[in-house]
C-alpha cells in the first residue's frame, strides 16, 4: 500500500469537478441508452428480431467498450485524465450523431462499437479525477453524484428519444433542412448526440491531478504498487466485488435496455408516454435512491464502520429480489409503474456501492485501472450479457409475446446472486480497509 497522504484540491474545485463528471456521465448514458426507446422503429426499418435488437443494445456497444477500458485506464493513470476524457467525449458524441445516418444493421452495429470505444473513458477517467479530489472518507457523496448521472442519463435519453419520436410522428420536423427527410429515430440520434460536443467546453474546468501525480512520484520514497500483486493480495475481495458489480448491473441493463420496448409492446403505451414516465421514474429514483444511500453510508463511516458501502447496500439488494419478480408480473401500466419505481429505488445504490468500494481500496497510482476493471465487469455481464440474455430468452424460449417473463427471470436471478456476492465481499473489504489504515 502507498502510505503517503496525497494532496487534495480546494473543496470548491473538487466539487466543481464532481458536478462536471456528473454532467458528462449523464450525457454518456443518454447517448448510450436512447437506443432502447428507438429499437421498435429500428427493427421495423431494418427487418430484425429481438435477438439482433439486443445485440445493438448490448454487445455492439460493449464489444469495443471493454476492449478499450484497460488501455484507457492505463493512459489515464499515466497522462492527463482530463485530456484523455476530452478525446473520448468527442469520439462517443460524434458517433452518436452518425448513428442517425446508419444504412442498415451492420453499419449501426459498427457505429455502436465506436461509440463504446469512446465511452470507455468515462468511468476510468472520471473515477480517477474524483478519487484524486476527495479523501477516502468523503468519497461516497461525489461518487454517488456520479452514480446519479448513470441513472439520470438513461432517464433523459429515453425521455428525449420518446419525445422526438412523438414529435416526428406529429410532423414537427417538416420544413427543417436535413431533419425533414429523416425518420424520427434517426433525428433522435442526431439531437441526442449534439450536447456532448458542446460539453467539450467543460473539460478544461476539471481538476486534473496529472501534474500533482508526477510531482508526488518524483519526491515520494514509497514503493510503487503494481496492479497484479495488489489484486492477488486482495483476491477474494476482487473476485466477489467484480462479479457482484457485473451481475448487479444486469438489473439496470434489463430496465434501461428492455423496459421501453416492454411498455410499448406488452402494455401498449405510446412511445412519448413511455419515455416521459420511465424517464421521470429513473430521474426521481436516481436522486432519492443514491442520495439516501450516500447520506447513510457517510453516517456509518463517521461512526467507524469501514465496510459502510456494503453494510448499507445489503438491505436494498435483498429487497430488490422480490421486487424484481413482482414488477415484471404486473398487469396494466399503472401497477407496473408503481412496482418499477420500488424496484428502481432498490437497485439505485449499486453504482455508488461499486464505485465507492473501487476507489476506497485503490492506491492513488491505480485508481483509473481499478475502476476500469470494475467497469469491465459491469459492461460485459451487466450491459452485454444482461440485455442479450433477455433478448435470447424472449425470441427463442418464451416467445416475443412473453417478453416480461424473460425480463423477470433475468432480473430476479441477478439480484439473488448479487446479494450473495456482497455478503461474501463484506469481510474482505473490512480487512482491506483496516490494512490501509495501518499502512497510513
Amino acid at each position: 500500500m502507498e502510505a503517503s497522504t496525497p494532496a487534495y484540491p480546494p473543496r470548491a474545485v473538487a466539487w466543481r469537478s464532481a458536478i462536471i463528471v456528473f454532467v458528462l456521465t449523464a450525457i454518456a448514458l443518454a447517448d448510450r441508452m436512447a437506443i432502447s426507446m428507438l429499437i421498435g422503429p429500428i427493427k421495423a426499418e431494418f427487418g430484425i428480431g429481438d435477438f439482433q435488437a439486443s445485440l445493438l443494445i448490448g454487445l455492439a456497444f460493449t464489444l469495443f467498450y471493454v476492449i478499450f477500458l484497460l488501455p484507457i485506464g492505463a493512459a489515464a493513470d499515466k497522462f492527463s485524465r482530463a485530456k484523455v476524457l476530452g478525446i473520448c467525449l468527442f469520439i462517443w458524441s460524434i458517433t452518436t450523431v452518425a448513428c442517425g445516418f446508419a444504412t442498415g444493421f451492420i453499419s449501426l452495429f459498427i457505429l455502436r462499437m465506436l461509440m463504446g470505444a469512446g465511452e470507455a473513458g468515462i468511468g476510468p477517467c472520471s473515477h480517477g479525477i474524483i478519487g484524486a479530489s476527495f479523501p477516502r472518507e468523503r468519497l461516497s457523496k461525489p461518487l454517488a453524484l456520479q452514480g446519479i448521472g448513470f441513472q439520470v442519463g438513461p432517464a433523459v435519453g429515453v425521455a428525449a428519444a420518446g419525445g422526438i419520436l412523438g414529435a416526428g410522428a406529429a410532423g414537427a420536423f417538416e420544413g427543417i433542412p436535413l431533419l425533414q427527410d429523416l425518420a424520427p429515430w434517426r433525428v433522435a440520434f442526431i439531437l441526442i448526440g449534439l450536447p456532448g460536443l458542446l460539453a467539450l467546453l467543460l473539460i478544461p474546468l476539471l481538476h486534473d491531478p496529472d501534474r500533482a501525480r508526477q510531482q508526488s512520484a518524483a519526491t515520494s520514497t514509497e514503493p510503487k504498487v503494481s496492479i497484479m500483486p495488489f489484486i492477488r493480495e486482495n483476491r477474494l475481495l476482487f473476485a466477489a466485488m467484480l462479479l457482484g458489480s457485473g451481475i448487479s448491473a444486469m438489473a439496470a441493463g434489463v430496465v434501461t435496455g428492455w423496459v421501453p420496448e416492454y411498455l410499448q409492446r406488452t402494455l401498449e403505451v405510446s412511445p412519448a408516454a413511455a419515455g416521459s414516465t420511465l424517464g421521470a421514474i429513473m430521474l426521481v429514483t436516481a436522486f432519492a435512491g443514491q442520495g439516501t444511500y450516500a447520506a447513510i453510508v457517510d453516517w456509518f463511516a463517521a461512526h467507524g464502520h469501514l465496510d459502510a458501502p456494503i453494510r448499507v447496500g445489503l438491505l436494498p439488494t435483498f429487497l430488490a429480489i422480490p421486487l424484481a419478480w413482482i414488477a415484471f408480473s404486473a398487469e396494466g401500466s399503472t401497477a407496473f409503474y408503481a412496482l418499477l419505481f420500488a424496484f428502481a429505488m432498490a437497485i439505485a445504490p449499486f453504482n455508488a456501492i461499486n464505485n465507492t468500494v473501487a476507489q476506497m481500496i485503490a492506491p492513488p497510482g491505480l485508481r483509473s485501472r481499478i475502476s476500469a476493471l470494475f467497469i469491465f465487469s459491469i459492461s460485459i455481464i451487466g450491459f452485454g450479457l444482461g440485455p442479450a440474455l433477455v433478448g435470447w430468452l424472449s425470441e427463442f424460449v418464451f416467445g416475443e409475446a412473453r417478453l416480461g417473463e424473460a425480463m423477470r427471470l433475468v432480473a430476479t436471478l441477478s439480484m439473488v446472486a448479487t446479494f450473495v456476492l456482497f455478503v461474501i465481499a463484506r469481510k474482505p473489504l473490512l480487512r482491506a480497509m483496516q490494512a490501509t489504515g495501518e499502512a497510513a
